[in-house]
Parts: C-alpha cells; sequence; structure tokens
C-alpha cells in the first residue's frame, strides 16, 4: 500500500460541464407536454420559474460548498456535522436512488436508439451505453470530464438545431393564454418541472478535486441551473409556436419535431439531443456518486478495500460494484418503471437530512464558515431550510400520487436497511476494537488541502 492524493484537476468549465451533463436529460422531451397540459403556453415561464425554485433548495449547498468543500459530500456533511448514524442514512439512500437511476438512464437510452438501430433490443443497448461510460470512468477523473464536456456540447448543439428550425414561427402571442388552467395549474406544473431542472448540487461531492472549490461550487450552481432553465424554455417556446398548443398536451417533443424538422435533423435531436442527455446525465452520476462511497470506506463505514484507488485516483472497486449493480436489472430483463418512482420519492429523504446538517455549519465551524465565499446569516439559513425542505415536501407529495402497493413496499424496505445497517456495522467493529462513530465524524477531512489516503 502506497499513499495517493487525489489531484485538484477540475476547473470552473470542467465542473459547469458536469453540472450541466447532470441537470440536463430526456425528462424535458417527455416533461414538457405533461406541463403544457397543466399550464399552456405558460410552459415557458413554468420553467424558468422551476430553475428558479431548484436554485432554492441549492442554496444550502452552495452556502456548504462554500464553507466545507470536500470529497464525497453528501456523505461527509451528514456524517460530521449530525453523526455517523445520519451520514449513513444518507448514503444508503442515496445508494439505492444511484443504482435504479443508471438501469433507468440505460433502458430509457436504449429505447431511443433501438428503434433505429433494431438488430439489438432497448435494454442491450442500454448496457452497452453503460458499459462505456464506465469505462471511461475507469480511466480517470480527467478523461471523464472530457468525455462530458464532449457530449454537452453535442447535446447543446442537437437543442440549439430544434430551437433554430422553430424560430421563425416563435412569436410572444404564442405565448397566450399564459395561464389558461389558473394559478394551481402553473405552480402544479412548475413543481413536476423542478425535477428537470434540479441536478446542478451534485458537483459538492467533487469539492476535494476542485481546483478552486469556494468560489467554483456556488457559481457553477447558479450559472448551470439558470442556463439550463433557459435551454428548456425556449425548446418549450418553440413547441407550442410550430403546433397549436392544445395539440402538445402530453405529447414528446418529438411530435412538434416531426412537423418542422428535416428528416436528419430530426434524428440528430433525437439522439444528440435526447439520448446523449442521458449519457450525459449518466456520466455526471458515475464521476460523483463514487466519491460519496469512497469516504465512507476511508471511514470503514462499508469494507475498506472499496475506497482502493488506482493510480489514476480511481475507485476501482467502488465502480465495478456500482456498475455491477446497475446492469443486473436491464440483463434481468427487470421492470424498473414502478421502483424509478420509488426511487424519486427516496431523494427527498437524503435531499432533507443533507440540508438540514448543512444549518450547523456556522456553530460547529465558525472559522471555515467566515472564510466561505457565498454565506447567509443565520436566519436567513433558517429561513432558506424551511422554504427548501417544504419545496422537497410538496414535490414528494406529487410524485407519491397514485403509489402502488409494491412501491410503497420498496420504499419501506430500504429506509429500513438505511436506519438499521448503521448500529449493525457499529456493533461489528466495536467487537474488533474500531470506534466507529469516531471515524464517521473525523472532521480532519475538511483540513486537508490534498487528500492522501490508500490506493492499490
Amino acid at each position: 500500500m502506497t499513499a495517493k492524493n487525489l489531484s485538484r484537476i477540475l476547473g470552473f468549465w470542467d465542473v459547469f460541464f458536469i453540472a450541466v451533463g447532470q441537470v440536463i436529460g430526456a425528462g424535458a422531451v417527455a416533461l414538457t407536454g405533461v406541463a403544457i397540459g397543466m399550464t399552456g403556453p405558460g410552459v415557458f415561464l413554468a420553467y424558468l420559474c422551476a430553475s428558479l425554485l431548484a436554485l432554492l433548495t441549492n442554496i444550502l449547498a452552495m452556502v456548504a460548498g462554500s464553507a466545507l468543500p470536500t470529497i464525497g459530500a453528501y456523505y461527509v456533511w451528514p456524517s460530521r456535522l449530525c453523526g455517523g448514524w445520519i451520514g449513513s442514512v444518507s448514503l444508503f439512500l442515496i445508494l439505492m436512488v444511484s443504482v435504479v437511476s443508471i438501469s433507468l438512464f440505460g433502458s430509457a437510452f436504449g429505447l431511443y436508439l433501438q428503434p433505429i438501430f433494431p438488430i439489438l433490443s432497448q435494454n442491450v443497448w442500454g448496457m452497452i451505453m453503460i458499459i462505456s461510460i464506465f469505462l471511461i470512468n475507469f480511466m480517470g477523473l480527467r478523461l471523464a470530464s472530457a468525455l462530458q464536456t464532449t457530449l454537452v456540447l453535442i447535446m447543446l448543439s442537437a437543442f440549439a438545431i430544434y430551437i433554430g428550425f422553430a424560430a421563425p414561427d416563435m412569436q410572444v402571442t404564442d405565448l397566450t393564454p399564459i395561464m389558461p388552467n389558473g394559478a394551481m395549474g402553473f405552480l402544479t406544473a412548475v413543481f413536476i418541472l423542478k425535477f428537470a431542472t434540479t441536478g446542478a448540487s451534485t458537483i459538492v461531492s467533487l469539492g476535494g478535486e476542485m481546483k478552486n472549490p469556494r468560489r467554483d461550487i456556488p457559481l457553477v450552481m447558479i450559472s448551470a441551473t439558470l442556463f439550463v432553465g433557459l435551454i428548456y424554455a425556449f425548446i418549450s417556446f418553440a413547441s407550442i409556436a410550430v403546433l397549436p398548443w392544445r395539440e402538445m398536451i402530453d405529447q414528446p417533443l418529438t411530435i412538434a419535431g416531426e412537423v418542422f424538422l428535416p428528416n436528419l435533423a430530426l434524428s440528430y435531436f433525437l439522439l444528440g439531443g435526447a439520448a446523449v442527455a442521458l449519457a450525459t446525465t449518466l456520466n455526471a452520476s458515475i464521476i460523483q456518486v463514487p466519491r460519496n462511497f469512497m469516504v465512507a470506506a476511508w471511514d470503514q463505514l462499508i469494507p475498506e478495500r472499496l475506497g482502493k484507488l488506482s493510480k489514476n485516483g480511481v475507485p476501482y472497486n467502488l465502480l465495478g460494484l456500482v456498475l455491477a449493480l446497475g446492469i443486473i436489472p436491464l440483463a434481468l430483463g427487470l421492470e424498473i418503471g414502478a421502483i424509478a418512482r420509488a426511487v424519486g420519492i427516496i431523494t427527498a429523504l437524503p435531499t432533507i437530512l443533507i440540508l438540514w446538517s448543512v444549518t450547523r455549519i456556522p456553530g460547529k465551524f465558525p472559522d471555515a464558515y467566515a472564510q466561505a465565499q457565498f454565506k447567509l446569516g443565520s436566519f436567513w439559513i433558517w429561513v432558506v431550510f424551511i422554504l427548501s425542505a417544504i419545496s422537497v415536501l410538496i414535490g414528494l407529495v406529487i410524485l407519491a400520487q397514485g403509489l402502488t402497493q409494491s412501491v410503497l413496499w420498496t420504499i419501506i424496505f430500504w429506509v429500513g436497511i438505511s436506519i438499521a445497517y448503521y448500529p449493525i456495522r457499529r456493533a461489528y467493529l466495536n467487537g474488533k476494537g474500531v470506534n466507529l462513530d469516531r471515524l464517521t465524524t473525523d472532521s480532519d477531512i475538511f483540513q486537508m488541502k490534498q487528500i492522501s489516503r490508500p490506493v492499490r
């Protein structure tokens, strides 16, 4: 065993493209029509409001990222600020979200590719995409970041083609009536679309590998979220400009695209826009998710060997495990649609725990907080926490509509595992003379200018 530093190699634009790729998914292709059914032409404004709402729930992550930038922040913040048990619960809830999301992204990718290249099934195309991106990540963060930048630029070019071809038909009058279903329909659309504009906060788990995290974390989260919200707004504007808005109710963007895009441009939009959007979200997830579990392995919350790094600073055992868990549902042909609904609900639980932990930073780390480039007064921290928690809970209620028994029991089962794991692991390690509570609350991780941990 030797020591290996995780190099600070990510600059502003590296992190910006990771964030944009994480936020933009193919959800907009499907959700835009749903939102049009709720608020008609007001979908343009709904996307802009949704991005502002997403920013509201990200403010505390910006504060924490500026004050206590670290590797694996979604685990480190709850564990160091609220105790190992809270950190463990957050971590295991994130695990289910991450694994099922990987399967879901792969399946959705295959959905776009299989009709064009029917030689392979939907799930096989999904597995090929997942494995390919994992292989890039096995080669190191620098290459994975370069891949992300390339994919995001391709995706943006596809969206630009969609908007560009529709531009001659886009008139301000297309945006009326702005709220045909009233304020409630508009607000419902905003909360639905919030899920399509949320995700930039995941970059906080890369804080230990950024060149200037105190500045870049809040700056990237703000710029990426607003940038994506604006793109989505113009895509929705284009859709209701080329067709009467009522014809777009509950329809995917491809319905509008077939009206005004040439065949070649439509194919590029589907592959370079919708399909690549899934690839960018998957790559961003693979980049940041293992960082949380890597620190947990260093703390011995999970087996220590999982946290070993390759010569490129890659947690190769964790990547291999997440890869296996992600492709198993596709390989077995399991129905992951229902479980994906549970994931959307489970996501709300660690979010609230993480936001709550951030409120403790000024009291527990006053010196670090004083140095933060983005911070709030104690009163406003709690105001933002309450508003963010309410926003998350409203989203949870919306997702919970029509919840099936299978989804409900999936949630209960995994929440139970997440709660029970830490006491069991602590008792096991106590028998070996290891103090898990001390390891999971060790704040030295915030003092390290570069993080040194064991590698192969």
